[in-house]
């Protein structure tokens, strides 16, 4: 009687002595052997891998006389190969009635049958029937792709090598890796739980999306999961309780747009979107997305179209010039009475979405820090400010007249300055033209500006020895940026004063406006 079982064995052991390959086998069944199987050092190697361990790999060879091109194998079996931490195969001979092996092909138990089979222990494992892994089977189907090409040892050898690597190290870290997480990639556990009454369940959507802290729940039940296959077993099983989700993350990022009409070009700002996951599983008058942006918060529902919103821009909030001069306009137009803005949901990856938000019409009086904060936009924009400008609501305040006064500078006309002075000492001559020298500065939230402005003209004399300039021309000769922490030295102002005096001297009678001292 032909023995297929002995006749692998021998084959396999052939081959493998052919190239010099170490095969330490023991009986599994009648149609095969589980080899652990020792590769040769490799010869020619350097000094810095000379610490390296030879190849090593496990391998079950099944004989068969039919060329089904498929075998089923326990699960017992199956686990021990999966769970190797060195690489393991199948090497299939096909005999064909015959003395001496016809085809043959190498199974590289890779990730994706690693998975296979270990979706296929937990589905048994966790089933009401007879969970006996040396009972139970499953097919490994081969086919040409897996033949090898020379029947012989160097053909079966080069086709381990190609699956192995160059680093058996570096494949076991990658197997080993693989084995703690496939079947995880949808989470690791399923939670159920119930709440009762409409109100805590609001309060959970709330919950999901960030809004609130907690919700009460009036049971809590837990199971592990892998490959989707909940445990028959729950790790928690709870009457009553709270529950809070912590880190919600938001869907997607984007940004949101307010318009007047659907022509104008509106508002935007960046923003999150949150979705409830509970959306899928409650009415639709009770499903809620939130969109959260820098200083506002937008809740709505996408098919009542109601929509709910709050503003945060007073104290310890902080926004870069231009959007705190965007947030101001909103505000205003949010507070106009009767009317309705038009918002436009743009995120990553997600169709656009439009709704319409009323206006409360409780009024947002914020016109005095609009004009402020126009007059700051110019002003950074003139000055070619590149640096990230943030500014408070307070600072908008307490210095909004400086930042428009300094605005007025720019551009404005040389009759709109109405200068008057005297002079300490000698050495001024009213009959030559005068070039009057100005150091003006406003704080803009986190930075000052400043400029270096002269006005020149002809003076006339007026009362107790004072003059009047008559401006003919403004020019901004020097403009200044500095971060609000950091010191602009006394010596560098002063240099950049005295070469500006230099300047217009030979031409002008030259008044500096202000005390070129390092203590004023």
């Amino acid at each position: 009687m032909r023995d297929l079982g002995l006749m692998g064995e021998s084959t396999f052991s052939l081959w493998c002595a052919d190239v010099g390959l170490i095969p330490n086998g023991s009986q599994i069944d009648k149609t095969g052997w589980d080899f652990f199987v020792e590769f040769p050092f490799s010869s020619g190697i350097s000094t810095h891998e000379i610490h390296k361990s030879a190849f090593e790999c496990k391998v079950q060879v099944k004989a068969t006389d039919r060329n089904q091109r498929k075998l089923p194998i326990t699960l017992s079996n199956l686990r021990r190969l999966i769970t190797a931490q060195m690489p393991a195969f199948f090497v299939f001979i096909e005999f064909d009635g015959k003395e001496v092996a016809q085809r043959a092909f190498v199974v590289h138990v890779d990730d994706n049958l690693i998975s296979k089979v270990l979706k296929r222990l937990h589905q048994v494992d966790q089933s009401e029937r007879d969970n006996n892994f040396n009972k139970r089977k499953m097919t490994i189907s081969y086919d040409e792709s897996h033949a090898i090409e020379s029947l012989n040892g160097a053909g079966m050898k080069e086709r381990f090598l190609s699956h192995i690597g160059g680093s058996i190290e570096d494949y076991i870290a990658t197997k080993k890796s693989h084995l703690e997480s496939t079947g995880y990639e949808n989470g690791f556990a399923q939670v159920t739980f119930t709440t009762d009454g409409e109100e805590n369940l609001k309060t959970l959507i709330d919950v999901s999306l960030g809004i609130e802290e907690q919700v009460e729940i009036s049971s809590f039940k837990g199971v592990d999961t892998r490959f989707g296959i909940k445990s028959r077993s729950p790790f928690v099983d709870s009457e009553g309780g709270r529950l809070e989700m912590p880190n919600v993350k938001p869907k997607a990022d984007g940004k949101i747009r307010f318009k007047e009409n659907k022509l104008s070009p509106g508002l935007s700002f960046i923003a999150k979107l949150y979705n409830s996951p509970f959306n899928a599983m409650v009415p639709n008058a009770l499903k809620k997305m939130r969109v959260e942006g820098e200083f506002f918060d937008l809740t709505f529902n996408p098919y009542t179209g109601f929509a709910s919103y709050s503003f945060s821009i007073g104290e310890g909030v902080r926004l870069e010039v231009k959007k705190f001069r965007d947030a101001v306009k909103l505000l205003n137009l949010l507070g106009s009475s009767g009317k309705k803005l038009f918002a436009e949901f743009l995120f990553e990856s997600l169709p656009k979405l439009e709704l319409q938000v009323g206006c409360s019409g409780q009024e947002f009086d914020f016109s005095d820090e609009l004009q402020s904060l126009e007059c700051a936009v110019s002003i950074l924009s003139d000055f070619e400010v590149n640096d990230i400008v943030d500014i408070s609501l307070e600072e908008i305040s307490r210095h909004g007249s400086q930042i428009c006064q300094m605005h007025s500078i720019s551009g404005a006309a040389p009759s709109v300055f109405k200068v008057e002075f005297d002079v300490d000492g000698g050495g001024y001559d009213p009959l030559k033209p005068t070039a009057c020298i100005f150091l003006v500065t406003t704080p803009i939230g986190s930075h000052v500006v400043g400029a270096i402005l002269v006005l020149t003209g002809t003076v006339e004399g007026i009362e107790n020895g004072r003059f009047r300039l008559i401006s003919e021309d403004v020019v901004i000769e020097q403009k200044i940026v500095s971060e609000k922490d950091s010191t602009i030295s006394n010596e560098d102002l002063m240099s950049a004063v005295e070469k500006i005096e230099v300047k217009y001297e030979s031409n002008f009678s030259v008044v500096t406006m202000f005390h070129k001292s390092a203590n004023e």
